[in-house]
């Protein structure tokens, strides 16, 4: 089974959630499971967890498993990918609005191929939404957007997003918080892709689309069973037939976070890191790269 939608976006998904309010402005709880995408690295006088994130899901699912709960609370200091609540604002979403708009007057139809084009307008009217509203985004942008439809169809909220919820409570308490990259690298990580890379991202998202309902259910199921390797296949898997997405996206990002997290490993209070599941697992996630640098981890 092919799973490139799902994994395609998953490391700028947060991007296409900043700027729903701008362009809107033109299941079951957690099975029972002795493992839970949550490992915990000793330092030397403190622990560092890393949580996988969703970064859409349902009321039902919460509460959370006391395991993440009780990392949270256990925690002095929370990480995540970016400044949440900087890529809140509406300065930053003009900036990303900006970004994500094609140059000169230059519309979506001129990016795409022509069968590719009319697949995605087809998925677009499909979902009851007018294609004025993709037509000056650039492809990556205009595919993550609709991916994010197509999520929220299916009663998904980012309100809900593993990432959120704690950013809003480590903000509420206040907690130190890290964020791991800045706003603007996210801005242009989702933006800055050629007119190729762009035609193959939204076509591979397309091609993988109708199946979503199917795979994010298979994902949510792996990501609340601490299912490690189910969660590696399903959000990395086919990022092999796009190296050098996957290596820019996943591999490049995991390896710049290391040293960060390290950094946390040598402090002395606890701390919580929350980032993309996707990110977390495989031979080439940030558990793994930790492991081979000597930390002690545990999954919990």
């Amino acid at each position: 089974m092919k799973t490139r939608s799902t994994s395609l976006f998953a490391g700028f998904l947060w991007l296409a959630i900043a700027l729903t309010p701008v362009i809107n402005g033109a299941e079951a709880r957690a099975a029972n499971t002795n493992h839970h995408s949550l490992w915990a690295v000793r330092g030397r006088s403190n622990v560092v967890y890393l949580l996988g994130s969703i970064h859409l899901l349902k009321a039902s699912d919460y509460p959370l498993p006391s395991a993440i709960e009780s990392a949270f609370t256990n925690s002095q200091i929370a990480a995540f990918e970016t400044d949440i609540g900087e890529l809140e604002g509406p300065l930053v979403q003009l900036k990303l609005l900006s970004k994500a708009t094609l140059p000169g007057g230059q519309k979506l139809n001129q990016q795409l191929s022509a069968p590719v084009y009319t697949s995605f307008s087809n998925h677009v009217t499909r979902l009851g939404m007018s294609m004025v509203i993709f037509d000056r985004l650039k492809p990556s942008l205009a595919a993550a957007t609709l991916e994010l439809f197509e999520l929220k169809k299916l009663g998904l909220d980012p309100e809900y997003g593993v990432d959120q919820y704690f950013f809003n409570r480590a903000r509420k308490r206040g907690d130190r918080i890290v964020p791991l990259e800045t706003v603007d690298f996210q801005v242009n990580l989702a933006t800055e892709f050629s007119q190729a890379e762009g035609e193959l991202l939204m076509k591979s998202s397309l091609e993988e689309i109708d199946e979503t309902r199917k795979l994010f259910g298979k994902m949510i199921t792996a990501w609340k069973t601490g299912d490690s390797k189910a969660l590696a296949r399903l959000l990395n898997s086919s990022m092999r037939e796009t190296p050098s997405i996957y290596k820019r996206l996943v591999t490049d990002r995991n390896k710049r976070w290391v040293p960060k997290i390290e950094e946390l490993l040598r402090g002395k209070q606890n701390a919580i890191v929350i980032v993309g599941a996707g990110h977390l697992v495989g031979k080439e996630g940030v558990v793994e790269l930790l492991r081979k640098r000597g930390w002690r981890i545990v999954q919990l």
